[in-house]
């Protein structure tokens, strides 16, 4: 368990190893020349632990583990709603390289356990209802269904599965860190090409737009001081404040209470007997997208090497 336990362990001193790892894991990730500055790495313990312990508790919140096999998909309503099909679960682990991996390196492993992540589409349809012993055709419906299914983490066991999940979230928080920088640098580079372009015109003693450009480039220049001013290594410590003492502003789980039918149709309140009440946990911020997260325990899965898998690809075009 080695790194990822002790990363997560409560931190009572302030020179705890696995703290200063942890430090050293971020800062290397944003500036690695920030490890030559005065404040390093004192200044950093409070924002890194608050960002450790935040990720630690938000993957201790993932539902699960839930276990995705046919015998589930057939009884278990919540596992039913995530897939379209029974055989998306196996390509959802064929299809992950993480998953192919752990089982290339345990190719004895029969159970594990890992993070997936999922698309929730929601999409208006028109479909079938039976009301009062009559059937209704071209009624409009919303349909509710899971796509992009990932699997990642994989561990043979729970414990140590969250403990990788909650190392990905603190390097997402870390990697806001990194773009809140990034941002100021574009900044800086879009007002030196702006400085640029207007230097020609200065030059032109009769050009009417010479006044104009002026006043432009004094402005710009006091904008251009301040963004190399804010690009100073000692300033970047205010981006991991800014981002690790409130982790929860960049990075959290939403929680949606969903009345589905047992074809993904979205029912009411009213309409309790034709569905079940669901709840799904969506993470907000890990990237560009949401994504429904669930800790999931697989069984009887097997590898496949992609020699395997590209030969029953091609059976199959040739069949179909």
């Amino acid at each position: 368990m080695g790194l990822f336990a002790d990363l997560f362990k409560l931190h009572d001193t302030p020179d705890s190893p696995a703290l200063l790892a942890a430090i050293d894991r971020a800062v290397s990730a944003v500036e690695p020349l920030l490890k030559h500055t005065d404040d390093y790495p004192d200044r950093f313990r409070q924002p890194v632990n608050a960002a450790l312990e935040y990720a630690k508790r938000l993957a201790y919140s993932l539902p699960g583990p839930v276990t995705i096999d046919r015998e589930a998909y057939a009884k278990d309503a919540f596992v039913h709603a995530l897939f379209p099909d029974i055989n998306a679960i196996s390509d959802a682990v064929t299809s992950s390289l993480a998953l192919q991996e752990y089982l290339r390196r345990s190719p004895g492993s029969s159970e594990f356990y890992a993070l997936m992540g999922t698309r929730r589409i929601e999409k208006n349809v028109l479909g079938m209802e039976v009301s009062a012993m009559t059937l209704q055709r071209e009624v409009p419906q919303q349909a509710v269904y899971f796509s992009s299914h990932t699997l990642e983490n994989p561990s043979p066991d729970e414990s140590r599965a969250r403990e990788m999940t909650a190392m990905h979230f603190f390097d997402s928080l870390v990697g806001k860190v990194k773009i809140r920088i990034e941002q100021r640098k574009q900044n800086k580079e879009a007002l030196i090409a702006e400085r640029n372009t207007l230097l020609p015109l200065l030059g032109t003693a009769n050009d009417p737009k010479q006044a104009e450009a002026q006043q432009r480039m004094d402005k710009l220049m006091g904008e251009l001081q301040s963004a190399m001013e804010s690009l100073e290594l000692k300033n970047y410590i205010a981006d991991f404040d800014a981002v690790l003492r409130h982790p929860e502003e960049y990075l959290h789980l939403n929680q949606t209470s969903i009345m589905l039918d047992s074809m993904g149709i979205k029912r009411g309140a009213n309409d309790s007997g034709r569905g079940r009440q669901l709840v799904f946990s969506e993470l907000i911020g890990y990237d560009r997208r949401d994504w429904t997260m669930t800790i999931v325990r697989c069984v009887n899965v097997e590898y496949h090497s992609f020699a395997e898998r590209l030969d029953k690809a091609y059976r199959y075009l040739t069949l179909y």
